[in-house]
């Protein structure tokens, strides 16, 4: 191989060379995130999850709205993916930052979910206390949120289950008597199924437009329908040898008054109270309760009679509205001789429960 042969042959070789390092340099690498795989997240979502060296990891799992929210917002905190991915996106003020919260409270996704397709419009009240395990009270129908400090402060003091310490809170019973309640209105007091005790009143002027006299005594009276059930009660009794007669009917307002006041004198107001309703918060005035007495009795029932009473009178509309044993619920010593007009159907359904009215009442008619 001559000169010329060797000096061609260095030329090309140096021309190739040359060519491979313009390639190198000047051709551009390969992205890791080319337009053939396009990101599911917004550019600057997608940005900050590179800059932590997550992507790949996050790229894999569905699109989480939530996820991207707390990216955007710069409110993303990396211990906490797992769960944003997981948590439902809810259009609501200061999401971000609601969220955060929770999860800072030791709240699971589960939880927070529940929270979220539920007390949207309470959710301050979770905000400004410690964790609680929220989904305890999920099956719990009567649970509300507005009462959920007083809950858990009556849960402590007592040894029952959190459903009945929903319903004993709900009923009024971690608070005084008579210290707190609602006020029907005049229309409302006309309802048949309506709620009357320590922390449900009547308009002092309520009288109902419907009284008609007993047979037994046209002094006695009740509302129309309660008096044609209570007939039929009293005759159904007779064919059973079970004779009873009213002693205590309709009561007004003014005559509660007088009564009550009577009863505070002899027996001083906390004694009063533990069988005397005060004016307004009487059964009596609504015209639908009535208390009877066995006819050899001056104002009490029989054993006999009232374990028939028991066992018959919700047939006829009525319950015994004060039972043995449950003092603690109804606010009221026992009362076998009280008797309270709630329609057939509606008696029923509380005879067959083993509740007293207060319990079945919030559980199943109180609206919230």
């Amino acid at each position: 191989m001559n000169s010329k042969t060797i000096k061609i042959l260095i030329a090309i070789l140096t021309i190739i060379a040359i060519s491979i390092i313009l390639i190198v340099i000047l051709i551009p690498k390969k992205v890791e995130n080319t337009p053939n795989e396009p990101s599911k997240y917004s550019e600057k979502a997608t940005k900050i999850l590179k800059d932590k060296d997550i992507f790949k990891e996050v790229d894999k799992l569905d699109y989480s709205k939530t996820l991207e929210v707390l990216l955007e917002e710069n409110k993303f905190i990396d211990k906490y993916l797992d769960d944003y991915t997981k948590i439902d996106y809810k259009e609501i003020d200061d999401f971000s930052n609601t969220i955060n919260t929770l999860l800072n409270k030791d709240y699971t996704y589960q939880e927070i979910n529940y929270i979220l397709n539920n007390y949207l419009s309470n959710i301050d009240i979770l905000l400004n206390m410690k964790h609680i395990n929220i989904l305890e009270f999920k099956d719990i129908t009567n649970f509300d949120i507005n009462k959920l400090e007083r809950y858990l402060k009556y849960n402590e003091d007592n040894d029952y289950d959190l459903k009945t310490v929903v319903t004993y809170v709900n009923i009024g019973l971690d608070l005084e008597g008579y210290s707190e309640y609602k006020t029907y209105t005049l229309e409302e007091a006309k309802d048949i199924t309506i709620l009357v005790n320590k922390y449900h009143k009547l308009p002092d002027d309520y009288e109902p437009d419907d009284l008609v006299s007993l047979s037994y005594n046209e002094n006695y009276k009740l509302r129309k329908e309660a008096a044609e059930a209570f007939e039929k009660l009293t005759n159904a009794g007779i064919l059973e040898n079970v004779i009873f007669y009213p002693f205590s009917p309709y009561r007004s307002f003014a005559t509660q008054n007088i009564l009550y006041n009577r009863y505070k004198q002899v027996d001083g107001e906390k004694v009063a109270d533990t069988y005397s309703a005060r004016p307004g918060f009487s059964e009596h005035q609504l015209g639908l309760a009535v208390d009877v007495r066995s006819s050899n009795l001056s104002d009490n029932l029989t054993t006999e009679h009232y374990n028939w009473m028991l066992e018959n009178s919700y047939k006829y509309g009525f319950i015994i509205r004060y039972p043995k044993g449950k003092q603690h619920i109804t606010q009221y010593i026992e009362e076998p001789w009280h008797i309270r007009y709630l329609g057939t159907e509606l008696a029923t359904k509380v005879h067959d429960s083993g509740l007293t009215y207060d319990e079945y009442y919030d559980i199943y008619m109180e609206n919230r």
